[in-house]
């Protein structure tokens, strides 16, 4: 109740609906939710009409603390909610006997598409009751169950209701302790689903086994489009497996095998699919042992491929001869897009090879290089290329090996290129007078969006340099100067200029 100065009493319940709305302005989605829906028919019947109720497609209750009375409620007002697509509970130790509650969601909502509940302490038994939820559900398509410990018995649960499930299509399962005999369960319906289209199981413990149990799936599965397999211990028996696969698959486009201990021998057996797989777009083989060897398997099978568009080799061992090869296939390879060669032991000799294939190549249109060891001369090599390249946007060369000449020589470049629009120079020594040539192309160059330069070593000198070129640029829209040597007073200017300018960043 309200009590006014004049002390008349006021019935909340009894407000007129403008000042009801007034309150709920006040309220976030949790407690309208508890506090206000299903206190009666009146109130419903208000917050029906309320304009952000009926924009309450997405909730979250991340890092809430729900326990079993506020799920109870939650369950409850949502009952006749006709709005809700996505419902998100990460980060609130639910556990497997309140998870009851979640369930009971998901058994009489009609409308909820996304469920995520991320880091929640469900178990098997949990599962149990989410699945049992699904039996009758025709409406979820995702299901988040990221870092909780469902281990095998939750996964045969998962494969139980896959066999009848018909609507969901994304299913996430990473950081589990699923290992090869809850793969097997999985992978015997995913030989006969035919809705699911993408399927995390990172971070749990699959090994060759259960790559095989994948592999045989994968030849007679017919709609999954992304697995994602990172930090497990497929190696290269599994990439065996995984690679027969390949060679017979239709439909998989994306494929993340990222520290999985495959090394030169593994590749090859997936390169060898590569030769012949009409399909797969984005190959993902961080944090492996490649070296120069593995480098040449995929570059002979790149040389052909029409599909691939992404390999990211980052955190191997391929150095200059592994850029070598991988260099000489994108002189007659017209698809691919993105190369992420970071940290990879790539030296000047490196970016040489690279430089002479961007003179020609047409299509690639994101390189990265950082965490090398890349000096001037590599660079130089590189800003010859731009100056020809018409198709490379974005360029990450942090954390190398290039002074002020090198800054020079990209300066040469960046005045004549027409297509890049990232650079990222971070982690470098260019200095002042790095800056200053780099000032100096900003004011020729028009396609330059993004600049990052931080860490650098650049004193007040030559950050007034690039301030004199901001005033003239008029297309950069995000300029990283962090961790330099500059006073608070050139900070303080910096700031208005920026303040000034809205564009700049």
């Amino acid at each position: 109740k309200l009590f006014m100065t004049e002390k008349i009493t006021l019935c909340f319940l009894t407000l007129p609906i403008e000042l009801i709305y007034r309150v709920l302005d006040h309220l976030d989605e949790l407690t309208i939710l508890l506090s206000i829906r299903n206190v009666c028919q009146r109130f419903n019947a208000i917050i029906d009409t309320y304009y952000r109720y009926q924009t309450f497609t997405s909730c979250n209750f991340a890092y809430k603390q729900l326990n079993y009375q506020i799920l109870e409620n939650l369950t409850n007002a949502l009952q006749t909610n006709t709005i809700l697509k996505t419902l998100t509970f990460n980060n609130n130790q639910i556990g497997d006997e309140n998870i009851q509650y979640i369930a009971n969601i998901l058994r009489n909502n009609s409308t909820l598409t996304t469920l995520n509940i991320y880091s929640n302490q469900v178990g098997p038994a949990g599962v149990f009751y989410l699945t049992n939820a699904l039996q009758n559900n025709e409406t979820l398509t995702t299901l988040d169950l990221f870092d909780n410990h469902i281990g095998n018995e939750g996964a045969k649960y998962f494969a139980d209701i896959l066999k009848n499930n018909n609507t969901l299509l994304t299913l996430n399962l990473p950081s589990n302790n699923i290992d090869d005999e809850g793969i097997e369960y999985l992978a015997k319906i995913l030989q006969s689903n035919t809705t699911l289209t993408k399927l995390d199981l990172h971070q749990n413990e699959i090994g060759f086994q259960g790559a095989q149990y994948i592999s045989d799936a994968l030849q007679c599965n017919s709609t999954l489009t992304i697995l994602n397999l990172n930090c497990n211990r497929i190696e290269n028996q599994g990439a065996q497996y995984l690679g027969i696969a390949l060679q017979n698959n239709k439909t998989l486009t994306t494929l993340n095998l990222q520290a999985n201990n495959i090394d030169n021998q593994g590749v090859q057996y997936l390169a060898n699919a590569l030769k012949t797989n009409m399909t797969l777009m984005t190959l993902d083989l961080q944090m492996n042992i490649i070296s120069s060897n593995g480098a040449q398997y995929l570059a002979d099978a790149l040389q052909n491929n029409t599909t691939i568009t992404i390999v990211d080799l980052q955190c191997n061992r391929i150095g200059d001869e592994g850029v070598k090869h991988l260099a000489n296939a994108l002189q007659s390879n017209r698809i691919i897009v993105t190369l992420n060669f970071r940290s990879n032991l790539v030296c000047d000799d490196g970016v040489t090879y690279l430089a002479s294939s961007l003179r020609i190549n047409t299509t690639l249109s994101k390189l990265v290089l950082s965490v090398n060891q890349i000096g001037d001369k590599g660079i130089e090599s590189l800003s010859n290329a731009l100056q020809t390249n018409m198709t490379l946007i974005t360029l990450n060369l942090s954390k190398n090996q290039i002074g002020s000449q090198g800054a020079l020589h990209l300066a040469n470049g960046l005045e004549i290129n027409k297509s890049l629009a990232t650079l990222n120079l971070s982690d470098n020594h260019i200095g002042d007078e790095g800056s200053q040539a780099l000032a100096n192309a900003l004011q020729i160059n028009t396609t330059l969006k993004i600049l990052d330069l931080g860490t650098n070593g650049i004193s007040d000198r030559g950050a007034q340099y690039l301030v004199d070129a901001l005033q003239v640029n008029t297309t950069l829209t995000t300029f990283d100067f962090t961790c330099n040597k500059i006073t608070y007073q050139m900070v303080q200017y910096l700031t208005k200029i920026l303040e000034r300018n809205s564009s700049y960043k």
